[in-house]
């Protein structure tokens, strides 16, 4: 299992960019309630599966707003500055992006991306829309909001908040064309798949196909009164099942909030598409079904593989008419050639409900407190793998021996497993084993089903990983270990009493919580509502996820490790009758390639040892041998298309291909184990040689006497440091505070401009050192103006009027002015107004000077 190098991502925290990605408001609040509200009693517990991703690009719901961005983007600009704080300033760059959906009014629960990248569902409670995608790469641009091509409300009529159900799930068909195959599952058991086409915007409002389970499970639904199993068919989940191998892709299982399992199979779209060499392996499964009958077979059992026979062959017709397209010929000069399957319709279109499953051994009862949450499936050849996951935190690993046949409804067949009697056991009911229990200790708070819906998410290297949101973080589940030891066990021609000891000694699940909400107190209100993880060169092994008001993120350190256990492709698995599974050879252990990434050997693992499958003879030749008793008389007589013929041609087939894979994988591993050792040499020769430079850098510094010299100043400045705070002890003054120092210089400034309002020593202030007073200070300035006006003052009468008109009027002003009587009378009286206002404006100048002083002598007072 990977370790964590790193619990913390810096370019999605606190102080980087990508922060406002989770955390920034929504533009509408009121749409999102529950970022300010922490406990809601009339809000209703629901999946929630807010995020998604698309190669590099995550989306995230807040409210009714997708935002969306680009991890590498977002990792690229962030640049760490020194010492700075998770709290601190960061520089503002638009590195989340909000999709534009003007049409959008609702709070939004779950994403789905399609398959091919191209179209993205959007679920609320009840509502549901989707939107076409921009082009990858667009997320980088400078916009704050992305324009999208095409936005759908899907369904009205049926999903929406008066009187539309809640929505549990919603998936895209693996098989639908471009990706556009919807199947949604409503909490009233009701599955609605929408083929949708842009450009027809019939096809988002209509559903293409609507499966009633209750009905199917031949009930009949009413439109009121209470039921005794209503909560049994109440659904929570569904998925597709993993893998090429019988149906599995057309099979979708249902999850009951009750705990059982249903299916329907197949849920097949209008338009879809499958690759040629699994029909071909279905359709060889089917005619050797339909070879092989007993004779104690029942009527039901023929007319199922009469459809499946029709089904298939209307399939391979549409298939061979799509290779002579590709081939260059018509098919025919009034119809348009199609580059796609559509569903047949030579058998019934609606599949039947097969189920509940039967549990063996028989599951511990649940309580009434705990409900079945979600569902996944796998393949692990040759037996899939379901998983359950409940309210309370358990998870149910059961196997699932084969995968289920096609049925579809027809009143010719009667339901068995219905209706009969409780003393008598049901007929025809799939059955799968309990392997084991697994229990994520969910403490009896958090677990409540009123409050807990725990959802499951994929894992991008490996389908044996599984990690579960739930409130208090999250949690990863691998079956690596035990999944391989069974597939061995399982092929090999042992009994069952073997396989039941085998299976009892195999390893269990390791679980292991990468994600913890350790704020317990407010870890309910803070649940985890969605996660991804995502691997790419640039970004590592990255687990992303967020809660209602922000995100955690963890990097997985070795993310070679997590892949060592990873299953082959699908498409490399062999697809094998009955008949001839006990004569082939064991199948080969996985391919060291898995969805485009490669897995290096670690130089930990043990050396290299040479394969026996290189110098074994071929089964190959024993089986075509003519003296081969089994085949004896087929190999001597000249070939013909018969049964026996066809099996020993797929039994040599299997086995070349078996063979051939396993020397491919020992061949890849060698390959990967000398690309391994050449990348190691090198690194250790870079290694070596910086180790030599800075050794050779650290004897030519001198350390060790740079060392002694630090050590001593440093001595020398604690020395001095202890002495000024012995000082500063022993004296105990107070400073002077900073508006202390202030205040004095105000004040001195001031005492500067009015100067000294005494006399001088040895003057009265009346003789003739006032002639000589400074005229640049306020004081002296008062006392030139005051002599001038005690000097004019006599030449204006108490009135106001000019006394200078007589002989003793115009000796004074010659005496105060000191000019002759050719002075005019306008100058004169000029003169006396300029004079009187400027003893105006010092006079004002001195109030307000004196009011000034007043108020700094009532500060220094308080001071």
């Amino acid at each position: 299992m990977a370790t964590i190098d790193n619990d913390r991502l810096p370019w999605l925290s606190r102080a980087s960019t990508g922060y406002d990605l989770f955390t920034k408001t929504p533009e509408n609040p009121t749409s999102y309630p529950s970022l300010f509200t922490n406990e809601d009693e009339d809000a209703t517990v629901a999946p929630m599966r807010v995020m998604a991703h698309r190669g590099t690009e995550i989306f995230v719901a807040r409210g009714n707003e997708v935002r969306c961005a680009d991890l590498q983007d977002l990792k690229a600009r962030y640049t760490p500055k020194p010492g700075a704080q998770e709290d601190g300033h960061r520089e503002y760059k638009v590195c989340a992006r909000m999709l534009d959906l003007p049409g959008l009014d609702f709070e939004i629960h779950q994403l789905e991306i399609s398959r091919d990248g191209f179209l993205l569902a959007i679920v609320g409670e009840k509502e549901l829309a989707v939107c076409v995608l921009p082009a990858e790469g667009l997320a980088r641009v400078d916009d704050a909001k992305l324009r999208v091509p095409a936005f759908y409300m899907v369904g009205p009529n049926y999903h929406n908040a008066e009187k539309g159900s809640r929505i549990v799930r919603a998936i895209w068909h693996p098989l639908g064309v471009e990706g556009a195959s919807l199947v949604v599952l409503t909490s009233e058991s009701v599955v609605r798949t929408y083929d949708f086409t842009i450009g027809q915007d019939f096809t988002f409002e209509i559903p293409d196909q609507t499966l009633d389970l209750y009905t199917l499970s031949g009930r009949t639904r009413h439109n009121g009164g209470f039921f005794a199993d209503e909560e049994e068919m109440e659904a929570a989940s569904c998925c597709f099942g993993d893998g090429h191998q019988g149906w599995r892709p057309f099979t979708l299982y249902i999850l009951m909030r009750g705990g059982d399992i249903y299916a329907l199979t197949p849920v097949v779209p209008s338009r879809w598409k499958a690759p040629r060499e699994y029909l071909q392996s279905l359709s060889l499964d089917i005619n050797w079904g339909l070879e092989n009958l007993e004779d104690d077979v029942t009527m039901e059992e023929k007319l199922v593989l009469r459809q499946q026979t029709k089904w298939i062959n209307d399939v391979l017709n549409q298939e061979a008419n799509i290779g002579a397209v590709y081939a260059g010929s018509a098919i025919s000069p009034r119809k348009k050639a199609s580059t796609c399957l559509v569903r047949p319709g030579v058998v019934g279109a609606t599949p039947q409900l097969q189920g509940p499953f039967l549990f063996q051994p028989a599951p511990q009862e649940i309580s009434t407190d705990e409900y079945g949450c979600d569902i996944f499936h796998i393949e692990s050849d040759p037996v899939g793998v379901i998983g359950i996951l409940f309210s309370n935190g358990k998870v149910d690993i059961c196997l699932e021996p084969e995968s289920l046949k096609a049925k579809w409804v027809d009143k010719r067949i009667k339901r068995k497993g219905v209706g009969e009697e409780p003393d008598q056991p049901p007929q025809g009911l799939p059955i799968i084993s309990g392997y084991e229990t697994i229990d994520l200790g969910f403490s009896p708070r958090s677990s409540s089903s009123t409050i807990s819906w725990p959802v499951f998410s994929r894992d991008p290297q490996s389908n044996q990983v599984w990690y579960i949101n739930h409130n208090l973080g999250v949690a990863t589940i691998s079956m690596k270990t035990w999944l391989s030891k069974l597939a061995t066990v399982l092929d090999g021609d042992e009994d069952d009493d073997f396989i039941a000891k085998s299976m009892e000694k195999n390893p269990q699940s390791t679980i292991y919580k990468p994600i913890q909400n350790t704020n317990k107190p407010h870890s309910l209100a803070r649940p985890i509502i969605g996660s991804i993880a995502i691997y790419e060169a640039y970004l590592g092994y990255l687990l992303i996820a967020a809660t209602k008001v922000n995100s955690q993120s963890v990097e997985f350190e070795d993310t070679q490790g997590r892949a060592s256990g990873v299953d082959s492709p699908a498409s490399s698995k062999t697809i094998r009758s009955p008949a001839q599974q006990s004569t082939l050879p064991p199948p080969p252990k996985p391919l060291t390639h898995y969805r485009g990434h490669q897995r290096r050997p670690s130089l930990l693992t043990p050396h290299f040892t040479f394969p026996p499958e290189l110098t074994t003879p071929s089964v190959l030749h024993s089986l075509l041998k003519p003296t081969n008793p089994q085949h004896k008389k087929l190999l001597t007589s000249p070939i013909h298309f018969t049964t026996e013929t066809n099996a020993l041609l797929r039994a040599a087939r299997d086995t070349l291909k078996t063979e051939y894979d396993r020397i491919m994988e020992i061949a890849q591993e060698m390959y990967d184990r000398a690309a391994t050792q050449r990348i190691e040499f090198r690194k250790q020769l870079e290694s070596i040689h910086r180790a030599g430079e800075t050794l050779n850098r650290l004897e030519s510094r001198n350390v060790r006497a740079r060392l002694e010299r630090f050590l001593t100043r440093q001595e020398e400045l604690q020395a001095r440091a202890d002495e000024v705070l012995k000082i500063l002890i022993v004296k105990n003054e107070l400073g002077v505070s900073d508006a202390e120092k202030k205040w004095f210089k105000e004040v001195a400034k001031v005492e500067e401009k009015i100067g000294s309002s005494h006399p001088a020593d040895g003057q009265d202030g009346d003789g003739d050192g006032d002639e000589e007073e400074d005229s640049t200070t306020l004081t002296g300035r008062k006392k030139i103006v005051a002599r001038l006006a005690g000097e004019l003052c006599p030449l204006v009468d108490e009135h106001g009027n000019n006394a200078s008109a007589g002989p003793e009027g115009r000796r004074r002003m010659k005496m105060v002015v000191g000019r002759g009587d050719d002075v005019p009378e306008e100058v004169r009286v000029g003169k006396l107004r300029i004079l009187k206002e400027l003893l105006e404006r010092e006079d004002a100048l001195v109030k307000a000077t004196r009011k000034r002083l007043e108020g700094l002598e009532l500060e220094a007072e308080r001071a």
